[in-house]
């Protein structure tokens, strides 16, 4: 594995969340894995949903808050807590995103009395990727500001 810049490739995968709209969120507990498409905004690396508090993916992460989420060829694997009902102060910021960026979603369900906001925090980030049509992964360790690619052997 060779050492990479962690600035630019925390810097694609901040340009990758901003390019998203959705996501797919696969919470745990209890020996039950679960996965499903979220609409998402991110601030950085951090990326926020909004859902019912009563939901099994809300229940999940009380139980477990480790999560992993994905799209395209890009895996995260982070923290996640709640933040409050969406119009909490603490998350006046990320009412404007929400409602630039899935305004149909945050008039439908934001003002309802169970919405919370759910905070994920990243640890773990892989792009798998082709560059000069050699299959690569790029691993970014958000926690110990690292990065590493690693080539995959395709030879026999």
């Amino acid at each position: 594995m060779a050492e990479i810049s962690y600035d630019m490739l925390k810097e694609e995968a901040i340009r990758f969340l901003d390019a998203q709209s959705y996501l797919v969120l696969a919470t745990s507990s209890s020996n039950r894995v679960t996965a499903r498409t979220i609409s998402c905004v991110n601030k950085g690396l951090t990326i926020y949903f909004q859902t019912d508090r009563n939901f099994l993916k809300s229940k999940q992460i009380e139980q477990n808050p480790n999560v992993a989420l994905c799209a395209a060829n890009v895996q995260i694997e982070g923290i996640a807590k709640t933040r409050n009902h969406p119009f909490d102060a603490l998350n006046a910021e990320l009412l404007e995103l929400f409602k630039k960026k899935h305004a149909l979603a945050f008039n439908t369900y934001a003002h309802l009395k169970n919405q919370i906001v759910i905070e994920v925090e990243p640890k773990f980030i892989t792009f798998w990727k082709y560059i000069d049509n050699k299959p690569l992964r790029d691993y970014l360790y958000v926690e110990k500001t690292k990065a590493q690619r690693e080539y995959y052997d395709i030879s026999d």
